[in-house]
């Protein structure tokens, strides 16, 4: 049976919603935004109903965090009377379709069922093309479905998880995948970088502090871990900590608790704990900087994201991903980036890694005047790199633009060559499928 969300925050319109669609969809509601998006962890729906005005986050940045999350589920906005110009603009961030209040309970009905099967052939092309997207996580190497094999397989457990590997991979995207896949994912999720936190004031960020603990405490502060209850607690770097608080955390590991700076009072805490690093580790145990049997508890699970370098064949689809992403915050229409521009980024070394190529595409979409990312559109420090050298890109780009073609062909096909169709099932606007038709001569 398919699948249907339904976000209102009226008890009353999604009661009235339910009833119209519980024998055709299977129906999951949420009365709000947040809510909407912790559903999102493990059930993926074929279509969305979303209010576009609800009090706890409104339907526009709702609709933001559900294409981050997966850009393929197609949403339907549902309108107040007279706000077409709000319509318009849920359209420009990604809406399929908008039905305004009041509305006829059978344009409904005609609308969602509509967007339901454009949602499936979405997933079918998806899976065609190997590519997977897990909560804003995209690709289809090997490396990456196995990060993404272990996140599903170990997120519904309260195992602690390490995720490693360089920075600017897409760590904290990973834990968050972990927390919303997981059974707190209605908990909260609290992330801190302990790099960015000077020694002297790590343990009370972790762990708080009470009135009068120390000059400037004017008040009690409950610390990162105490506002992580029932949640999620991410801590990334977890190589920077020192050995004094690696002592203490290692305490509230065991015991569940933690006790406030200048207080003597212990509070029981539920977290389940996610740390990352850049660092290796088992080097750092060896030469004595991190504590043995602090790292063992941390990495019940490990998770290794490797270096873009290492995968290539994620290039073109986090470029797609971008793209997508920046048409609509900068309300554009990109088709995507000349042969030179991906025959660059393949030969480049992505030493910043996916946060890299994600600004890169920022940047280039935001200065791009014409239909096409070309070299000039891009940071100077990324078009002035030197490719005159042969690459080893060229067979992978033939790869991309073949499945390109597949997937081009079978929703043409699908469609009875209705191209507008066609181009709403890819994703992608009708010059755009224009453009690469004529692209590869395919009529």
């Amino acid at each position: 049976m398919r699948r249907l969300l339904i976000v209102d925050d009226d008890d009353a319109i999604r009661l009235s919603l339910v009833a119209a669609f519980k024998n055709i969809f299977e129906i999951k509601e949420a009365s709000g935004g947040r809510e909407a998006i912790a559903i999102l962890g493990d059930w993926i729906p074929d279509v969305i109903l979303l209010d576009q005005r609800m009090l706890d986050m409104d339907g526009l940045e709702t609709l933001d965090h559900i294409k981050d999350i997966d850009p393929d589920i197609p949403v339907v906005m549902i309108t107040a009377y007279g706000t077409v110009a709000e319509a318009v603009k849920a359209m420009q961030h990604g809406a399929l379709d908008y039905i305004q209040k009041p509305y006829d309970i059978e344009r409904v009905r005609l609308v969602v069922n509509r967007a339901a099967s454009i949602g499936a052939m979405k997933r079918e092309l998806s899976e065609l093309k190997g590519e997977i997207n897990v909560l804003g996580m995209v690709g289809a190497s090997d490396a990456m479905k196995q990060v993404f094999n272990t996140i599903q397989e170990f997120a519904p457990t309260d195992l602690n998880i390490l995720i490693t590997g360089p920075t600017g991979v897409g760590k904290e995207m990973a834990a968050k995948a972990i927390h919303f896949k997981s059974t707190r994912r209605q908990g909260p999720f609290i992330a801190i970088n302990l790099a960015a936190i000077p020694e002297n004031l790590m343990e009370s960020e972790l762990f708080g502090y009470e009135k009068g603990a120390f000059t400037g405490a004017a008040t009690s502060k409950a610390g990162k871990v105490e506002l992580a209850d029932s949640g999620t607690l991410f801590l990334d770097e977890i190589g920077d900590m020192d050995r004094v608080l690696q002592a203490k955390l290692l305490r509230f590991l065991e015991t569940r608790t933690v006790e406030r700076l200048g207080s003597v009072r212990y509070r029981q805490v539920d977290v389940r704990l996610v740390s990352a690093t850049n660092r290796d580790l088992v080097n750092e145990v060896d030469t004595g900087a991190f504590r043995e049997d602090l790292f063992y508890r941390l990495n019940t699970v490990c998770i290794n994201i490797p270096p873009l370098r290492e995968r290539l064949e994620d290039i073109p689809l986090l470029t797609n991903h971008f793209i997508s992403r920046y048409n609509r915050r900068f309300n554009k229409d990109i088709q995507g980036v000349s042969q030179e521009v991906m025959d660059l980024f393949l030969s480049l070394p992505w030493r910043g890694n996916v946060r890299e190529l994600m600004h890169t595409i920022e940047f280039a979409v935001a200065r791009c005047k014409t239909s096409t990312i070309t070299r000039q559109d891009l940071p100077e420090h990324v078009s002035i790199v030197d490719t005159s050298p042969a690459t080893n890109s060229s067979g992978l780009v033939e790869a991309v633009e073949n499945l390109e073609k597949q997937m081009i062909q079978s929703a043409l096909m699908s469609t009875g060559n209705n191209r507008t169709r066609a181009a709403s099932i890819l994703g992608i606007s009708l010059r755009t499928l224009q453009y690469k038709l004529k692209k590869y001569n395919m009529g």
